[in-house]
């Protein structure tokens, strides 16, 4: 299991509202405002991988994806 404790809930909340806004083709400011506090766990789960990828490496290759979303969940 995810532990949302330990994901930035606003870095998982702003992917959300950036995805959404996009498909939607409305402002990120204006979805934001509708994004609840909190999201789903796709959401928790892209923002760690996001924030492991930055602060492990800014040369992470693709193919590690994979190990770092599995070291993530579990």
């Amino acid at each position: 299991m995810l532990d949302k404790s330990r994901v930035d809930r606003e870095l998982a909340r702003r992917l959300c509202a950036a995805f959404v806004s996009q498909q939607m083709g409305v402002s990120v400011a204006t979805q934001y405002k509708k994004t609840p506090e909190d999201v789903g766990d796709l959401w928790y789960l892209l923002a760690a991988l996001a924030d492991k990828l930055a602060r492990e490496s800014q040369n992470a290759l693709y193919r590690d994806l994979g190990r770092l979303a599995t070291e993530i969940i579990q």
